[in-house]
């Protein structure tokens, strides 16, 4: 993944950033819609991240 640029608004508490994947739309939205997939994506094996709310939808939050 290539991350093209990145925008905190700590104001608003967003984070935004535009990236480019080695995989097509399906897959990369399937990872990003499955928070166990996102765990594994997201957090390192040594430190892995763990999702308890995964809202995908506008003005959703993810903890």
């Amino acid at each position: 993944m290539s991350v093209i640029r990145t925008h905190k608004d700590t104001e608003n508490l967003t984070l935004t950033f535009v990236a480019e994947f080695p995989a097509d739309i399906d897959r990369v939205w399937q990872i990003w819609a499955d928070p166990r997939q996102l765990e594994r994506w997201w957090g390192p094996p040594t430190w892995p991240a763990t999702f308890v709310r995964h809202e995908m939808v506008a003005g959703g939050e993810s903890r």
